[in-house]
């Protein structure tokens, strides 16, 4: 029976400590990749500020492509919304926040199912003639103490699918032909 109590003893001291340095670990995570595309920024902005255009680079849309997805608002404006519902990715959505023309995307997460927890989403642009460097972003809070279980892993599970999501951002957006505007013609001109 004394055993039995030290072993139980022994597990409680145990799970207390563990408890303890999980209470001191991060209780935030940030996760930032970033990459060069061989496009203008206007041309980049336009894939990342429409939800809509979304499903041909975000990486977890790949990884549950029979979830359903609604996108509502106008694209690029606060209060763009995106919502999904699956089995792989669970419930959520992310609405457009903050949006600068050629230069960010501020979005707010809110994942419902499998678990609540939000998180803030940024993709700033940063252009240099032709080309443009994108830097994802995303913030969160990790909640005692499972939340701060998974802070030991985020930046590899987050990380690897946003570089990922970032080179088939690339690689999409570098193979659109982009036409320049129309020049105005003189045959409209009167002639004296």
């Amino acid at each position: 029976m004394k055993i039995v109590k030290n072993i139980g003893l022994a597990l409680v001291v145990i799970v207390v400590i563990g408890l303890i340095v999980l209470y001191f670990m991060p209780n935030q995570y940030k996760v930032s990749n970033s990459i060069e595309i061989n496009k203008p920024a206007d041309v980049v902005y336009a894939q990342v500020a429409d939800f809509n255009k979304w499903g041909t680079w975000d990486p977890w849309m790949e990884m549950d492509p029979e979830a359903k997805v609604t996108v509502e608002g106008t694209p690029g404006a606060p209060g763009h919304k995106m919502s999904w519902d699956g089995k792989k990715s669970g419930q959520g959505n992310m609405t457009l926040i903050s949006a600068g023309v050629n230069e960010h995307v501020y979005s707010q997460l809110e994942f419902l199912k499998p678990f609540k927890a939000s998180a803030k989403d940024m993709i700033l642009l940063e252009p240099s003639g032709d080309k443009t460097k994108v830097t994802w972003t995303n913030t969160g809070g990790l909640p005692f103490p499972f939340g701060r279980l998974f802070g030991l892993s985020v930046d590899k599970a987050l990380g690897t699918d946003q570089r990922k999501g970032l080179e088939k951002l690339k690689k999409f957006t570098e193979a659109m032909v982009v036409t320049p505007p129309a020049t105005p013609t003189d045959s409209t001109a009167k002639t004296m």
